[in-house]
């Protein structure tokens, strides 16, 4: 069993996520050295790669190799301006691929040394070490196993690694999503306690009202008042009387029928 197997679950996990965002790396000046692969058996070919941003005045860093990469156990660092340690294996030497602009592409093909199965990194430095990185030191993880089966069960047990993290995160957002709710009945509980205690006090105010008070009628409103009444009687007295105006003068005028009888009532016109 590997001794750092758990660390490097969640670990993994993380290096996961930053190399789905390569814009990362470019803009702090590249600290990731990607593998193309996780688990390696000792004799086969390993391809390192990182993508680094160094601004035209720092481009004569790059001047300073070739740089090599090296492969060291955990807690053993090549740092600038220091001896290499005697624990650090020169596997290979990075490539300088021009990019766009002011952005670069180191690339190394390596075999992978014959080390006990464990997790090791995968550094850069030129020699004398005095460039370990661009803006910061450039390194990477890197597998060795003593078998094909042991790659695989490690590969297995990462991917559960990453779905226990994954399961922990939507545990831990139900929870909050939990607690939310909790909070939100608590709030209609505390207001249905409010306006249980309002309506009670309604109902004992009306309660407490006289008993003559609550038996005298409501006063019935007039449907026409009083001085509607007497414009509506006098409006209908008026009415009456040109009524009797217009039938008195019309019994005044005859209207003949035929021409005869207008004939006749102009030779004789009747008496007014």
């Amino acid at each position: 069993m590997r001794r750092r197997a758990i660390v490097f679950l969640l670990a993994g996990t993380v290096a996961g996520t930053v190399a789905l965002v390569p814009s990362a790396a470019s803009a702090n000046g590249g600290a990731l050295i990607e593998l193309d692969r996780t688990h390696y058996l000792p004799g086969e070919t390993a391809v390192a790669t990182a993508y680094v941003w160094v601004p035209e005045r720092r481009q004569d860093l790059l001047e300073r190799g070739p740089f090599h990469a090296f492969v060291v156990p955990y807690g053993v660092d090549l740092r600038e301006g220091r001896p290499i340690p005697d624990e650090a294996i020169r596997v290979g030497t990075f490539e300088v691929l021009d990019g766009k602009r002011d952005a670069f592409e180191l690339r190394a093909s390596y075999l992978v040394p014959d080390l006990p199965g464990d997790y090791y990194r995968v550094a850069l430095c030129n020699v004398p070490c005095t460039v370990s990185g661009f803006a910061e030191p450039l390194s990477g993880d890197i597998s060795i196993v003593a078998t094909q089966r042991e790659a695989e069960l490690l590969t297995a047990t990462s991917r559960l690694g990453n779905r226990l993290f994954g399961l922990r995160r939507q545990l831990r957002k139900a929870g909050k999503e939990l607690e939310y709710v909790r909070t939100q009945l608590d709030l209609v509980a505390a207001e249905r306690s409010d306006l249980q205690s309002r309506v009670e006090e309604l109902e004992a105010t009306l309660e407490a009202r006289p008993a003559t008070a609550a038996a005298r009628p409501a006063p019935v409103r007039p449907i026409v008042d009083a001085w509607g009444a007497a414009a509506l009687a006098a409006a209908l007295a008026l009415l009456v009387a040109v009524l009797a105006l217009v039938r008195r003068r019309s019994d005044r005028f005859h209207v003949p029928d035929t021409i005869e009888e207008l004939e006749r009532d102009v030779e004789h016109p009747a008496p007014r």
